[in-house]
């Protein structure tokens, strides 16, 4: 969505702007989390820091991976400051720790504290340490069902650049269709998903769809839409249904 994954390290600062403005028709707390895009999936893949910490030269490139990922998350901050929307970026690696991958703990309360006086958390996937692992890719998919669960959000709205989930991929077959809703029933739909054909370390469409259907469990309703058309987002947010793919428990 923001980044150009043919190219490193190259942002889409139009559409940043542009979804910038768009959030600020958001009534109410709200939290922005952005994945890695062409910033942080080339190195983490370089280094294999998704399969854990396993030998010294990892090192640096954790920290590259790191240091990646907060150059991006700076464009995002500044465009949503840019348009008057109170944005502060928090780091996933200063206040969350995984096991095999996983969200063991995360110290939430300052987040809590900042919703509460109106500022805009704005977080992203990270290399995070990690008690099996040593260490593991943290995606922005995850963390954004972990702040829903923890923090009861009325609702998820998730941006991609295809109009949501299809039976395969729409960028490469004519014959993917596009599904409108899909419920915890849906197991085999699920299964079929493919990975992103770019270096997506954390698993791509498929990734989102279940962490997203563990939400749908608990009643937390969600949408994986085209951001990447204008006004996309912004309908989505006003409480327009139906423009993407919603995920929800189906009863």
């Amino acid at each position: 969505m923001i980044t150009d994954k043919s190219k490193p390290f190259k942002v889409k600062s139009a559409v940043i702007e542009r979804l910038a403005k768009e959030l600020k028709v958001v009534k109410g707390p709200l939290i922005v989390v952005h994945g890695g895009g062409s910033f942080g999936h080339p190195l983490a893949s370089k280094y294999k820091i998704a399969d854990g910490y396993k030998k010294k030269s990892q090192l640096m490139g954790i920290s590259l991976t790191h240091r990646a990922m907060e150059r991006l998350n700076s464009y995002l901050v500044e465009a949503l400051q840019k348009v008057g929307i109170p944005a502060v970026a928090v780091q996933p690696s200063a206040c969350a720790v995984a096991d095999n991958g996983r969200i063991k703990l995360m110290q939430i309360n300052p987040i809590k504290k900042m919703l509460s006086i109106g500022l805009v958390p704005v977080l992203y996937g990270d290399a995070v340490p990690d008690i099996d692992r040593g260490v593991s890719i943290l995606s922005g998919d995850q963390i954004v069902a972990y702040m829903a669960r923890k923090l009861g959000a009325s609702k998820v709205i998730l941006g991609v650049d295809v109009d949501g989930v299809y039976t395969s991929s729409p960028k490469k077959s004519n014959r993917a269709k596009l599904v409108r809703k899909i419920t915890p029933a849906d197991a085999e739909l699920v299964a079929s998903l493919g990975a992103a054909g770019t270096k997506d370390v954390t698993g791509g469409m498929k990734n989102k769809v279940m962490e997203l259907l563990e939400l749908a469990k608990l009643g937390i309703e969600a949408e994986i839409v085209n951001a990447a058309k204008p006004n996309v987002l912004r309908e989505a947010i006003r409480g327009k249904c139906g423009i993407g793919t919603i995920i929800s428990r189906g009863y």
